[in-house]
C-alpha cells in the first residue's frame, strides 16, 4: 500500500485540559513547499472514523524496520471531519493508567512542547487511473483517503497549526515501488550486522529506498 504523508500543526480548545481532547487542522488547501495541493473536497474519511488510529511519529504501521510496534504509540480515540477548506482530526488522549505515553505526549501539547500533527493517506485514483494533474509546477490530487494522524516532532508546510498556528508537510513519493529484493536486502542487513552500531546505515538504505523527502 502507498503511504503519503504530510505534516500539520494544532490547536487547543478551551476545554482540552479537562477532557484531554484536542482538535488539530490536520491539512488544508494551501499548496505546500513539495509543490503539491490536497483536495479538501475528496477526503475519504468512513474507514479512518470506523477504525481512527492517532500515533505518535507515525509508529502504527508495524512495517518499521527500526522499530518493533508498540501499541502505547497509539494515543487515544479520535475523529476527522472537513471544516471549509481544512481537514479536522480530534483526539481524547489515553490516561496515564493507561498509556503514559500518551499522557506525557498530552501535557507536552498543552504545555507548547510538540505543536506538529502529520497525515498519512492513500492518493485516490480517478477513472482514468491517475491520482491527480500537474499544472504549470503544482500536483493536485484528485482526492485521499485518511489512514492515521500523527503527532510528530518535526513539521513542514506553514498554514495549520493550533487553529491558528502553521500547517507544514512531508510526503513520501507516491510512484516510488520498493522491490522485494530490495525489502530482502535490507531484512538481511538487519540479522547479519550489529543493529545497534548499523541503524544509520539501514536507516539511510531505507530513505533512498522509499525516496523520503524533507
Amino acid at each position: 500500500m502507498e503511504k503519503q504523508i504530510r505534516k500539520a500543526n494544532l490547536r487547543v480548545t478551551e476545554n482540552s485540559e479537562e477532557n484531554r481532547t484536542v482538535q488539530f487542522v490536520i491539512s488544508t488547501a494551501d499548496k505546500d513547499r513539495h509543490g503539491t495541493v490536497l483536495n479538501m473536497k475528496n477526503w475519504k474519511l468512513d474507514n479512518f472514523n470506523a477504525n481512527p488510529i492517532v500515533g505518535y511519529q507515525h509508529n502504527v504501521y508495524g512495517d518499521s524496520f527500526l522499530t518493533s510496534p508498540d501499541p502505547d504509540d497509539i494515543l487515544g480515540v479520535a475523529r476527522a471531519w472537513v471544516d471549509g477548506e481544512e481537514l479536522i482530526g480530534e483526539v481524547t488522549f489515553e490516561t496515564a493508567d493507561i498509556n503514559p505515553k500518551a499522557d506525557k505526549i498530552f501535557k507536552k501539547v498543552m504545555n507548547g512542547t510538540l505543536k506538529a500533527t502529520s497525515v498519512g493517506f492513500v492518493p485516490i485514483r480517478n477513472d482514468k487511473g491517475t491520482t491527480g494533474e500537474k499544472r504549470g509546477d503544482t500536483f493536485y490530487y484528485h482526492g485521499q483517503e485518511l489512514l492515521e494522524f500523527s503527532i510528530v516532532n518535526i513539521p513542514s508546510n506553514p498554514k495549520a497549526l493550533k487553529r491558528g498556528m502553521e500547517f507544514t508537510s512531508m510526503f513520501i513519493d507516491e510512484e516510488v515501488e520498493i522491490e522485494k529484493k530490495e525489502i530482502n536486502e535490507i531484512v538481511t542487513d538487519l540479522t547479519n550486522e550489529n543493529k545497534s552500531n548499523n541503524n544509520l546505515n539501514i536507516y539511510e538504505k531505507l530513505l533512498t529506498l522509499k525516496k523520503l523527502k524533507h
